[in-house]
Order: C-alpha cells, then structure tokens, then sequence
C-alpha cells in the first residue's frame, strides 16, 4: 500500500521549509510513500523551495506541480489527480508532522479491523508565535484555530469531522465521489468533502496518535480576522446548501440561531466566572456566523 501526502501551498516560505523537514524524517520506508507539492500560485520563494527540496533528496519520491487556478479546492483536486498512492493524506504547508504520521496511517489503513473505515483523522495541536493561547479561545470556538483533539482513544468521529491540516482518505472515495467544491477555495471544502461522506454513509476514524501542529500566525488572532473568517464560515455553508432543499437550509438557519442562543447562555457562565473576553468572543463569532450565512456572493 502507498501512501500520497499532499502539500498545498501559497506564499508560505516562512513554514514550508519545516514542513518539509518533518516530511523528510519519517520513520517509514521512503518507497511506501511520495510526497506531492501543489504550488497555488505563490509570488514569494516556494518555488524555489520546492526545486531544492527535490534535488536535495533523491532518496524521496517528491512530485512538484504547479495549480494555476486560484484556491485551496483547486490545488487539493490537483493533488488528488496526480497522486500515485491508495491513501491520500492532506497536511498544511504550515502544518508539522510527527516522524510516525506515515506509519500510523499505514498501519491503520492496512488492518483488516478498519478495511471499511474509508476516512481518517488525528489530532491538530495549534502551536502560536507567543507560545500560549489566546486567552478568549474556547472549547466551543476552537475550531477558529483548527484545534482538534477528542481525546486519546480511537474513535470514529460522529458530530465533528477531522481539519483539513490532518485528514486522510482512501482515494477510492474521491473517484466515487468527486473532490473539493471549487465555490469554497477559501473555508469549508473540507466540510463539503465530510459531508458527502457522511450522507454516504461513510466512517470516518478519529486516530489520536496522529498528531499534526499547526502554526498559527499573529493576525489569526486578531479581532478583525476573527470577523471575517466567522462570517466566512456561515457563508460556505449557504454557498454548501445551495443545490439542497429549502427545508435543509431552513433546518441550518435554525440551528445558527440555536447556536447563537446557547453561546448567550454559555457566555453567562463564563461572565460569573470572570472570563470576559471568552464570553464576548464566543457571541461575536456565533453572531457573525449567523450574519454570514446570508451573504450570498461566491467566496
């Protein structure tokens, strides 16, 4: 069995070096896996980048390509349409892998207990430039930050779904299903692919040995940001129900709106127990997604 990994980059010369570096040390046999590089128009140095790490390491199998049509979807399909490997597993370019990340997936991808386990994920360990976490982030919004973590059991993933810096899928699944919805390049492809899945009534595996750290620049954290990516998310979902049914995006609208009254209710409790900034931030980002999901322009 062959694994693909699948770099999707964009003017991230800062980060892709360690990326790769990670990459470079796994601990499995370099002729079970190749390493597929989807340069996504970058204007900095990753071409370059991507051009050296090639030659300086013949002993990989490293296929660079470029994606000339704008947007995450488009370079994850590439990735997909050029990968050799029976499983495709999808790490960041400022994502750091741990030496074991391909032998885990391996490992679990092979045993027969899991042959119809056709999706897996593993945790996402946010790692900040100040080295500490932003004291108004929550359990309830950690997803903002691609937080994932369920615990240390394995699990199969019921009401989330694993982020796109960590996730894996037996790549039969994309030729029977199609590959990431180029109307969602900027948030919410990963959750278009899971649930396609889902409503196919396909598993997905939570692996907790499976850890990835994010790195997650400065402006990520800052207010305005915050904003955006929240009405972003509320946007991809209108722009994800499109073809649906009016009673499946009505059934959406009511559960924003549910959302948006517990976080009013849960902030309370953070209020009574002194944590201001996590009460404001959880209803300034329920609120904005709530207002996203009525923009209706194209990301």
């Amino acid at each position: 069995m062959k694994i693909s990994i699948i770099i999707c980059t964009y003017n991230r010369e800062l980060y892709l070096p360690k990326c790769l570096e990670h990459l470079k040390n796994q601990t499995e046999a370099p002729s079970n896996f190749e390493i597929i590089l989807v340069n996504n128009n970058s204007t900095d140095n990753t071409e370059n980048i991507c051009e050296n790490f090639v030659q300086e390491n013949p002993q990989l199998s490293v296929i660079y390509i470029k994606e000339n049509n704008p947007g995450l979807s488009f370079a994850r399909n590439k990735g997909i349409e050029i990968a050799s490997g029976d499983i495709l597993c999808f790490i960041d370019d400022d994502g750091f892998a741990i030496q074991e990340y391909v032998t885990i997936v391996k490992k679990f991808a092979e045993d027969p207990q899991y042959k119809d386990i056709i999706s897996f994920g593993g945790k996402v360990i946010p790692c900040y430039n100040k080295g500490m976490e932003p004291k108004w982030l929550s359990k309830y919004i950690d997803g903002l930050v691609s937080k994932v973590d369920l615990g240390d059991q394995v699990m199969l993933f019921t009401k989330k779904y694993p982020a796109g810096c960590n996730m894996v899928f037996r790549k039969e699944f994309f030729h029977s299903y199609g590959g990431f919805n180029v109307d969602l390049h900027t948030r919410g492809d990963d959750k278009f692919v899971f649930d396609k899945l889902k409503k196919a009534g396909l598993k997905t595996l939570y692996l907790p040995t499976l850890k990835v750290e994010h790195f997650i620049d400065d402006y990520r954290l800052e207010k305005g940001f915050i904003i955006r990516l929240s009405k972003i998310i509320g946007q991809s979902e209108a722009i994800r129900l499109k073809e649906n049914s009016k009673s499946e995006k009505f059934i959406k609208l009511i559960e924003y709106i549910f959302k948006f009254g517990a976080a009013l209710i849960i902030s309370l409790g953070f209020l009574f127990t002194g944590q201001f900034s996590k009460a404001y931030y959880l209803i300034l980002v329920r609120w904005n997604v709530l207002r996203g999901f009525f923009i209706k322009q194209k990301i």
